[in-house]
């Protein structure tokens, strides 16, 4: 807008300014002359009328004081008239007549209360008003100056009254009043002059200035001001180009840190969520998105490592992280909670963030600790399954030989019986120490396999062979499945492999009851060799099958001797399994059977 600009303003306040000062003068001036001109135009009306009363009183000739007295009054341009002590005119006809001031009634005179005084013997001097004729007869307000003195003339006290007009005064202030409007003229001229200088000397600049901090709010900090001057305008300038460049500084510093936080928190393993206290999502990292898309819960944003205003926060926390933000807020501290979806355990870490001193949110860390918890668990597991495992054994070697020591067993029957069944724990806990040490070695990657083409088929029979008498003698059936277009002659190891359909096919006949059946089952499918081995047995219950491969874990929970390996057969297979390329999987149904199936790459 044209008035909000500076020059405007600074033309206005200057005009404002020199019209102030102008017109104080003015007054003081007009006040001035006013008072200076009724003080000489008394003093000289007041001796005028003092020496007319002399020359009246002196001269006894009526015609020659009255020629003196026109003669003075021409000069002075003023009105004369003699009053008797009644208040009329007197006698002799001493009034004057001056056509160039106006005649003031006599009754309006005598009703000043200063003329009167002069009828009482005192001289009365008064400035006021009085209404007089125009020369066609138009009554108007006009102000005089009077003066009335004693006039003792034939032996009476009259009056006489001199009286002008203030038309030299009105002419002289005209004039000045004249002179001060043109020097008003001349300052706003000059002032208007003064303004567009500085417009070009001040707002310039500042122009230029308002230019360059569009720029620095627009995110450019290359932009320089070119003002080279030695005034305040330059030495602002100069910091204006200093604090872009300390400010193009602090955005790069910030854009990098930024960036580093972004790669920081993009590399990190765990999950971040940061939220506002009203549970927005504000940044997250794509740990945090992708751990939030298992969970059901995908966002709008996306993966943002930057911060985003509040206003345009359109993603909120999940309802199961929700009671934990308001205990973070709540109690202002860190709070450690585990979280579970969908099978998998995930522990949440989240603290309070602080700005001017008040909790205006929250940061989280996701980390998925289901394999953390299930490690704990087989090592729980594992410590409890060595101790049962030796326990027995070692109790049982422990008393047979304090039994063979204190001669409990007479005969030597006895005492071989008893020496046979510690031979049998001793085989058992050297089966149980050699296992672990395969399994060691084959977690370790120490496991060499020979391999080679051998028979599938012979090696299958061989297996079956070995188990039929134990099969018959529970009364189960134990089957051969052979399919056509399995290839007989494939590469792995005899003794490795044979290790593993024993295995399996063991394991599957502790857990069939009688009547059931066993079936060793081979096929081609999609470029792979699949080996099953199906029963109809108890059974895995589905929240053991993901554990029935690691070590020590045994689906049956009740450790019956002769039924229940040591619980490493299966994590043995395993390792055989994957040390040859290929893949175990196993599918189960409570009261319904076992398949246990191996996909070998063929060739």
């Amino acid at each position: 807008m044209f008035y909000n600009r500076v020059v405007v303003k600074l033309w206005f306040t200057i005009i404002g300014l020199v019209a102030a000062v102008l017109m104080v003068l003015s007054l003081t001036l007009m006040q001035f002359l006013d008072n200076f001109y009724e003080k000489q135009s008394t003093a000289n009306l007041k001796h005028l009328a003092q020496n007319m009363a002399d020359v009246l009183e002196v001269y006894h000739d009526q015609v020659g004081a009255v020629h003196i007295a026109r003669e003075l009054v021409d000069v002075y341009n003023t009105r004369m008239v003699v009053v008797s002590p009644k208040g009329e005119v007197a006698k002799t006809n001493f009034t004057t007549v001056n056509p160039k001031i106006p005649e003031i009634s006599l009754n309006e005179l005598l009703q000043n209360p200063e003329i009167k005084k002069s009828l009482t013997g005192n001289i009365s001097v008064t400035r006021t008003f009085f209404t007089v004729k125009s020369y066609n007869s138009i009554r108007y307000p006009e102000e005089f100056l009077v003066v009335a003195v004693p006039l003792h003339i034939a032996n009476s006290n009259n009056a006489l009254i001199l009286y002008q007009t203030m038309d030299d005064l009105k002419e002289t202030t005209n004039k000045t009043t004249w002179l001060i409007f043109l020097a008003a003229v001349i300052g706003i001229i000059l002032t208007t002059f003064f303004a567009f200088f500085l417009s070009s000397r001040i707002t310039q600049p500042l122009r230029s200035m308002k230019k360059a901090a569009d720029s620095y709010a627009r995110g450019d900090f290359s932009v320089q001001i070119s003002i080279r001057s030695n005034d305040e305008i330059g030495d602002l300038s100069g910091t204006f180009n200093h604090m872009a460049n300390k400010l193009n500084e602090l955005i790069r510093a910030l854009s990098h840190e930024k960036e580093q936080l972004s790669s920081i928190l993009r590399s990190m393993v765990d999950g971040v969520i940061t939220v506002n206290k009203e549970g927005g999502i504000i940044v997250t990292n794509p740990q945090a998105e992708s751990i939030l898309r298992i969970w059901g819960y995908e966002l709008r944003n996306g993966s943002d490592t930057g911060e985003i205003e509040d206003g345009d926060v359109t993603d909120r926390l999940p309802v199961s992280m929700k009671p934990i933000l308001e205990q973070v807020i709540k109690n202002e501290q860190e709070v450690i909670s585990d979280i579970k979806v969908q099978g998998r355990i995930y522990t949440v870490i989240m603290a309070p963030l602080y700005e001017l001193q008040q909790v205006s949110g929250a940061v989280a860390v996701l980390r998925d600790m289901t394999e953390e918890r299930t490690l704990d668990k087989l090592r729980k597991d594992f410590l409890a399954n060595v101790s049962h495992e030796l326990r027995t054994p070692l109790a049982m070697l422990q008393g047979y030989s304090e039994a063979i020591i204190d001669d409990i067993a007479e005969t030597g029957e006895e005492k071989k019986e008893l020496a046979r069944i510690i031979y049998d724990e001793s085989l058992r806990m050297t089966r149980l120490v050699n296992e672990l040490l395969d399994l060691a070695k084959m977690e370790a990657g120490h496991i060499h396999l020979h391999l080679d083409e051998n028979n599938l088929l012979h090696l299958a029979e061989k297996v079956i062979h070995k188990f039929h008498g134990v099969a018959r003698e529970q009364g189960i059936q134990l089957n051969l499945d052979w399919r056509e277009g399995t290839p007989e002659l494939v590469y792995f190891d005899p003794d490795r492999m044979e290790q593993v359909l024993t295995n399996l096919i063991d394991n599957a006949l502790r857990h069939t009851l009688e009547g059931g059946s066993i079936t060793l089952r081979t096929y081609a499918a999609n470029d792979k060799l699949h080996i099953e081995i199906a029963d109809t047995g108890t059974g895995i219950p589905a929240d053991d099958l993901p554990f029935v491969f690691e070590r020590f874990y045994k689906a049956d929970k009740a450790r019956t001797r002769g039924r229940s390996g040591t619980g490493l057969g299966l994590s043995i297979v395993k390792n055989i399994v994957v040390a040859h390329g290929a893949s175990i999987s196993v599918h189960s149904k409570v009261n319904e059977g076992t398949t246990f199936c191996i996909e070998m790459p063929i060739g």
